[in-house]
This record gives structure tokens, sequence and C-alpha cells, in this order.
């Protein structure tokens, strides 16, 4: 790691904190540079973090609540998690005294005195118990999954719709009611965001693992989900007087636990398994599983038996994902020791079957999955066409094909004008481009849209003709499109938020319409030919994230006052650079973070030096990575 840090006057200090005392102990009298502390945060600090989560940074906490404050911080005993919290609670519901000394109230009085994990817990169950009604069981489904879980926004509201934990009313969308839930949680911190889309929205979460604690053991007092890590815990639930209703199995079961299920388990409606294994339990004996979930790490020669699930008459969610990217091409020898999904001949009986996501190698789909009738999203594994007869799939939200599609797939798709979500790949020929834009032209109610062209080159004329593109499309993704120029109906796209786009040449007036897009937060664009625009004052107000693939980023000019609220850049360096950096990036007031390509031919310290110049003068002093060419010899199976 020492590479990392820079040896400059203040030096570097890598911070590892514990929740174990003995380890934060041991850990002291190992290194003489180990800090010991069990401190909570100083008044001052506390009631800073307090007033900025409930009432808004730069804040100060209104008179009549200064009192009732004051008293839960000391509560609180200047534990940050405790603090935030409680805080986040505070901030969802009315600012009245009496309502505060209410909650006030609630909490434990050890904690003035005595701020350990257990009083802690009090205060996220106080927070649990304020929770909506509504929120309460889909907080608790995260108790299936295991700890340090990074967990997928999307996957998570499809569960709780295939469990019918969300509400519809008044006609609203299921997934936009179970995004606002999930938002919702986090806003209270009961969740933590862990990564976030292309958009900026919060994508992934996680669950502090004193939060976990509480959820599986809220889960357990209520029979809300049984979770299993051994032969011993299945084999309580055998024993146990209520029916099983959910059955996590974390990564550290075994074959021989899984042998041990047997027809006790006819009740549960989810199953989800972590971490790999050669056997799959008997999914026969699921009869009215709603929810099934597959999910593991690479792993040589596992194997997933689907076989039965035809017989799941009840099953609206699937899942099997393997975290080992399939979307690229992998040598034989690797391909090989990859994870196979064994599917069944054939799924017609599976009529209340919402999600199908299969993420891994796997034989055939089943021909008859288009006489699904309530199928509404479709993730087919790597290397896997489209199923013959789509166009029968009305019900279809959602589809990704990373295999090309062929001419007669294109004209299938035009008939699913259901879709909000299209992501697939093609070689682009010219007897498909005409079809293709056509394709997008029906496609009204899209929001997210990923064509990912082979080669594309010579064909792409009828892309600037397009006449009805989906105008409320928030991510367009023309990865491989080497178009000559940007559409113009581009801009009139009011509601884009990310464009991935490949032109030859970017001209002032293209940059102009671009730019005005107002929502527009995330941009790559990849320019071929020689020369650059200067991006003018008044544009891309809202942009946060820019990559530009360019070969001459010297003739690039940043004017004072655009982008004011970008914060990553990223640039690319050919062979022949002449050493120019864009000017004025100084301009950029918002930069945290900048990223440069070095391609094959290019000195890296010349790189270095000519950026770290800029970076010296930045106002905001962004950090610099200078990434290298890639080698075959640096790639390993972690980062694949």
């Amino acid at each position: 790691m020492s590479c990392i840090f820079p040896e400059v006057g203040n030096g570097s200090r890598v911070i590892v904190t514990t929740r174990v005392e003995d380890v934060a102990i041991w850990a002291c009298r190992s290194n003489h540079e180990c800090v010991y502390r069990m401190e909570p945060l100083k008044e001052q600090d506390s009631r800073m973090l307090f007033c900025n989560r409930v009432f808004g940074s730069g804040y100060a906490c209104p008179g009549h609540l200064k009192e009732v404050s004051a008293e839960i911080l000391k509560k609180c005993g200047g534990l940050p998690l405790a603090i935030i919290t409680i805080a986040s609670m505070l901030a969802s519901r009315q600012t009245r005294t009496e309502e505060w000394e209410s909650i006030r109230n609630s909490l434990g009085a050890k904690l003035t005195t005595n701020p350990t994990l257990e009083e802690m817990r009090s205060i996220l169950n106080l927070s649990y118990m304020h929770l909506p009604l509504h929120l309460r069981p889909c907080l608790l489904y995260l108790g299936m999954y295991p700890e340090d879980k990074t967990v997928g926004r999307h996957d998570l509201i499809l569960q709780w719709i295939a469990e019918g934990l969300i509400n519809c009313s008044h006609g609203s969308d299921l997934e936009d009611i179970g995004k606002s839930y999930f938002n919702e949680l986090i806003n209270r911190s009961l969740i933590q965001p862990a990564g976030t889309s292309k958009s900026g929205e919060v994508e992934y979460c996680r669950v502090h693992d004193i939060m976990l604690d509480l959820i599986v053991s809220k889960c357990a007092d209520e029979n809300f989900i049984n979770v299993a890590y051994n032969c011993e815990d299945v084999a309580r639930m055998h024993s146990c007087e209520y029916k099983v209703r959910r059955l996590s199995l974390k990564s550290s079961t075994n074959d021989a636990t899984l042998r041990i299920i047997d027809t006790s388990m006819s009740q549960v409606r989810s199953f989800a398994r972590f971490g790999e294994c050669k056997y799959t339990p008997p999914l026969s004996l699921f009869k009215y599983l709603r929810v099934l979930a597959f999910m593991f790490s690479y792993k040589s020669s596992t194997i997933v038996d689907l076989t039965a699930i035809g017989q799941l008459f009840q099953l609206r969610y699937l899942k099997v994902s393997a975290s080992l990217a399939f979307f690229i091409d992998l040598p034989s020898e690797i391909r090989g020791l990859a994870c196979f999904i064994d599917l069944p001949s054939e799924i017609r009986g599976l009529v209340h079957l919402e999600t199908l996501e299969i993420l891994g190698s796997s034989g055939s789909i089943p021909s008859d999955i288009v006489c699904l009738p309530r199928l509404s999203r479709l993730i087919l594994p790597h290397n896997t066409c489209l199923p013959r007869g789509i166009a029968n799939m009305k019900s279809l939200r959602a589809l990704h094909c990373m295999e090309n599609i062929s001419l007669e797939d294109i004209n299938d798709l035009g008939e699913l004008t259901s879709l909000r979500e299209l992501r697939i790949s093609t070689k682009v020929v010219a007897g498909e481009i005409d079809a293709l834009v056509s394709l997008i032209g029906k496609l009204h109610d899209l929001k997210y849209l990923a064509v990912r062209a082979e080669s594309s080159k010579h064909h792409c004329g009828p892309m600037y003709s397009l006449s009805s593109p989906p105008l409320h499309i928030e991510e367009l993704d023309l990865f491989g499109w080497t178009l000559k120029r940007v559409p113009t109906w581009i801009g009139d796209l009011h509601f884009l938020r990310v464009l991935d786009l490949w032109v030859d040449n970017l001209s002032n007036n293209e940059v102009h319409f671009v730019g005005k897009l107002p929502c527009l937060v995330h941009l790559y664009i990849w320019v071929f030919a020689e020369g650059g625009a200067v991006i003018c004052t008044g544009l891309f107000q809202v942009l946060k994230v820019l990559a530009l693939f360019s070969r001459d980023v010297a003739h690039m000019e940043f004017q004072i006052g655009l982008m004011p609220s970008l914060r990553k850049l990223t640039l690319e360096i050919n062979n022949g650079w002449g050493g120019a950096v864009p000017r004025g990036m100084e301009h950029l007031l918002a930069l945290d973070h900048i990223s440069v390509f070095a391609r094959c031919g290019v000195n890296l310290c010349d790189v270095e030096s000519a950026f770290r110049s800029v970076v010296d003068v930045h106002p905001r002093r962004p950090s610099l990575q200078i990434i290298p060419p890639p080698s075959l010899s640096s790639i390993n199976l972690v980062q694949l």
C-alpha cells in the first residue's frame, strides 16, 4: 500500500477501526504508532452532526427545541451512529416540542454514562418502532442478506414486490413506490448508501453490523426470516413450532446442511442462498415459493440445478448471479471453470413469474418463456440469443440481451411498447440500422436505452433523422456507434441524465445544444477527429461527471463559469501527445478528481508532471489518478 500514499511533510496514515475492544488493545501493544481511542465525539462536534442531519447544513436548532435536543444528544453519548440514526428519524417528523420530548423519554437513561453497543441498539430499536408500518417489513427483509453484503436497490425492490410488501394506490407504479420506500430508509439512516448509478442516484446499500444484528433479532422474534449458517440452525428450524416463511442460507453453510432440508420447508415464501455449493436443495419441496435467489462469488465447478422450478407455480422472482463478469469474452481455460445454471426445458407453468435474471453460464433458455403472461423483467445470460416469439411478451418492461441480435429480433422488439429499459448488442449492418431507428421511435416509454454496436462507422445515416425519440428517456448509451456528429434530436431529451456517445467531430454548435440539457449529470463522449471545442460559459450547469476520450485534449478549453457542479473529469492522452493540457481547468471550481488514461507510447512521468502542475494551482486541489495502458499480465481472476 505504500505506493499509494505520498511521502510528504505531514505523512500519511491508514486508519483501521474495530468494534472489538480486545482487537484494539492488541493492535496498540503490537504497534507503537497505533492510537487506541474510545472517546465519543466532543459536544460541539455532536451538535454540528445532529443539526446538519435534522435541519440541513448551515442551519441551527430552533430556540424552542434547543433544550430537548441537548438532552437527546446527551443520551446519545457522542456515538456517531446513534446521533445519525436519531437525527435522521427526527428530520422526518414535525418540529413540535411534544414529539421530541416523547422521543427523548424513550431513550435509555444509561446512555448518558455508559454508551455501549447494547444502548446504541436501543436507539436503533426506537428508530425502527417509529417507522411507518409499511416500511417495517421492507427493512426486516434485509435480514435475508449476509453481513457486509452490498445490496442492489433494484433487486431489493423487486423482491419486495414479489412478496407483496409494497402497497399500490391510485394506479401508481409499484417500482416507483418501492424506490420511494428505499430512499426513505436511506434518509432515515437505517441503511447506508454503498454506491451510486451514473445518474447519481443511490443504487446500492449496506446495513451497518449493529443494525443488521437488530434486524435479525427482530426477524427471529416475529418469525419473519430464518437465517441458517450450519446444520444445527436448519435442525432447529425443524423443531420450531412456527412454520418457516423465509429462509436465508449464508455463505458458511455447506452441502451437508442443504441435504437435511425436508418437507418442513413447504411454507417458505422466500429462499436465498449465498455462497458456493455443488448441491441445490430439492426445489420441489418449496411449492409455495415466491422469491428464489442464488447469489455467490466466482467458484470453479459450481452448478445450480433449476430443472425443478417449473413446479413452483407461485414463483414471482428468480435470480441467479455470480460476481464474475460474464459480459466479456473470457479465455477458454477460465470459462471452463465458471458456474453453470441448469434450466428446465419448459417453464410455461410459472404464470406468476415477474422477474427472471440469469447472470452466469447456462444451457438454452426454455423456448416457452415467451408464454409467461406476467414476466416484466428478463435478463438473459451471456451468449444467449433472444427467444423466438419475443414479440408475444407484451408485459416486458426491462430486457437485457448482450448477444448480437438479428433483424428479425429488432422488428419483434418493436411490439414491446411497455418497455422502460432496453439493453441490447448488435453488429449494426446496413440492413439493420433503419429497423433500429424505427424501433427507438416506437418505444415511447423508454427511460433507459443501451444499444451497443460492434461496428457502425459507415451505416449511421438514419440515426440523424429519428423524428420521434422517447422524450422521457433518462439514460442513453450508444457505445460503439461512430456517428459523424451529434444528432440534433438529443437536444430535445430534457429528462436525459446520462449520455454515452461516440462521434467523429464535435462542433461548438453541438456542444451548445448538449450543454443546454437541463438534467444531464453524466457525459461519456468519444471524439475521433483531431481538434477540440471551446466549452462556453452557461453550459452543463448540473453535470457532475465528464469523461472525454479525444485524440487531442490540448485544444480543449474550459471558460469561466461553466460546469459549476463538475466533480470528476476523465481525459485520454494518446501517442503523439505534445505535453499540453486543456486550458482553463482551474475554472472547474467543484472539481474533486481527475483521471487520465495514458495510451501506449505515452511517457507516464510527463503526463504526471503536466497534470500535477494543474492540480497544484487548482483552488480545490483535486486528487489525480494516472491510468497506464492495460496489459494482459496485469489481469487476474479477481479483476475479472
